[in-house]
């Protein structure tokens, strides 16, 4: 029963999450408020899946906004750095643009992964929440590393088994937060039942 009820959970949570994501402006705040739940609810069995992430969601979309219009910003730059540099594949300097793009690409990913779990599960003002992501996401390359990983074949199994989204964007953030858990311990003093933090 423990079982089904956290697969019941993670169902509602994806769906959450995939129509809280449909204005892609939206999307910081909807996986902020997916990651808070998870850990709240589907780890620490505390609340109820549903009211959770709605109260996480409001609580998250002002602070998450502007970090999520700059990534989308960031996003299309690169990406399209990208696509037309690799129309010139015998140019040195094209080469070079690529894999600078591809590397700032990755570089935001972490940036993202990080930026909007600490908004959905602590209380941080726009310079902690700025510090604690340059640091996450430049003094734990190996970390940040299966977290990309788990992020992208998230995707790829969605992109190849769209039923699947009825359980992949929540099974991705629960995975995910047993790798970014024991990191934010190690920046933010916090009680394992407080989602208030003092960094």
């Amino acid at each position: 029963m423990t079982i089904l009820n956290k697969a019941a959970d993670m169902v509602v949570l994806s769906v959450l999450w995939c129509l809280c994501s449909l204005p892609i402006l939206t999307l910081g705040a909807s996986s902020a408020a997916l990651y808070h739940t998870a850990v709240k609810v589907i780890r620490q069995n505390r609340g109820y899946a549903f009211a959770t992430f709605r109260d996480s969601f409001k609580g998250s979309l002002r602070q998450t906004f502007p970090f999520t219009v700059l990534l989308v910003l960031v996003y299309v730059l690169f990406g399209a750095t990208c696509y037309v540099c690799w129309q010139n594949p015998d140019s040195i300097i094209a080469g070079i643009y690529v894999f600078f793009s591809v590397f700032s690409i990755l570089v935001c990913l972490a940036a993202q992964i990080h930026g909007f779990a600490l908004s959905g599960r602590f209380r941080l003002n726009r310079r902690e929440l700025f510090t604690l992501i340059v640091r996450l996401t430049f003094r734990h390359p190996f970390k940040n590393f299966l977290l990309i990983c788990i992020f992208v074949f998230a995707v790829e199994l969605a992109i190849y088994y769209p039923p699947l989204l009825f359980i992949i964007p929540a099974g991705s953030f629960w995975l995910s937060s047993f790798i970014q858990e024991p990191l934010f311990k190690k920046y933010i003093n916090y009680e394992e039942d407080n989602d208030i933090s003092a960094v």
